[in-house]
């Protein structure tokens, strides 16, 4: 959620919102975990709050995966009054295994240690996973600059999807099924990225590009890939699916090669309907540096 706007020099905002209807009480778990590591930023500073909810396999990709908490200890502590950081989860989801889960929302960010206070706006997204202790721990944080702080509905909403698969599942097998469905997605995005979204994306699928609005919709995201990057290409590193088969993750490399060349790491989330396909609710570049 935040260690990639660590990298690039902006972050996050907590403003708690009631709630506009009940969460089930795993997503809400996971809700409230997020707040109070919201929270702990505010009192710990940035670094040291992100060393203690960061999971300790967690990864930065960097663009290729290496170790967040390395990442983390290697950069200087800053107090909350030199480094203001705030965030707020908005949307997002858990497995019903209640394994893996992730979350998105506005993120602000104010060094007045540089002496200009001036605000930066960025729009987060943090994968989930509950460690053996039973503590939700995040495993990949990743997040993009923006103009303005992004817009979302009041409070926090379960991102729509609509009926996800229940199937008889284990890990193993549905990792293997993600796995492939994140490979010929890739094949799809060389022949052509805008029907390759518009295929495997829905009507609330999210797209996060640093320096844009989010996007959101097949359509708005396919018309919006179309003007920006007609040509693109990516190649599958990892992906891991809940216990239950219907909520998952991947990521790789991707590289840009019309309009303005780029290349850096990706990360989908994905869920899987009752037929067995997966598609992208959320999808992320974060470029090299």
């Amino acid at each position: 959620m935040k260690f990639a706007i660590l990298a690039c020099g902006l972050l996050l905002v907590t403003a708690l919102v009631p709630q506009q209807q009940a969460l089930p009480a795993d997503l809400q778990a996971l809700v409230d975990t997020e707040r109070d590591f919201a929270r702990t930023a505010t009192v710990k500073g940035l670094r040291d709050s992100f060393l203690e909810y960061f999971a300790d396999d967690a990864i930065a990709l960097a663009p290729s995966p290496e170790s967040a908490k390395a990442r983390l200890r290697a950069q200087p502590a800053q107090p909350f009054s030199e480094l203001e950081i705030v965030w707020e989860p908005r949307l997002g989801d858990v497995a019903a295994s209640n394994d893996i889960g992730w979350l998105t929302g506005p993120s602000t960010i104010v060094n007045h240690a540089s002496g200009k206070s001036v605000p930066r706006f960025g729009n987060y997204l943090s994968l989930w996973r509950r460690q053996p202790d039973g503590r939700w721990r995040v495993f990949i944080d990743v997040g993009v600059n923006m103009p303005e702080l992004p817009a979302f509905a009041p409070g926090f909403t379960r991102t729509p999807f609509g009926a996800k698969y229940a199937g008889q599942s284990d890990k193993a097998s549905a990792t293997r099924t993600l796995a492939e469905a994140d490979r010929s997605f890739n094949e799809r995005l060389a022949a052509g990225a805008a029907t390759a979204y518009a295929e495997r994306t829905t009507a609330a699928s999210r797209l996060h590009r640093p320096g844009a609005r989010p996007v959101v919709g097949k359509d708005a995201i396919a018309a919006w890939i179309s003007a920006g990057a007609p040509s693109m290409s990516a190649v599958f590193a990892s992906a891991e699916a809940a216990q239950s088969g219907e909520i998952g993750y991947s990521y790789g490399l991707y590289e840009v090669k019309g309009g303005t060349p780029e290349k850096g790491a990706y990360l989908r989330i994905w869920t899987r309907d009752t037929a067995g396909t997966w598609f992208v609710v959320a999808d992320v570049t974060q470029p090299a540096r």
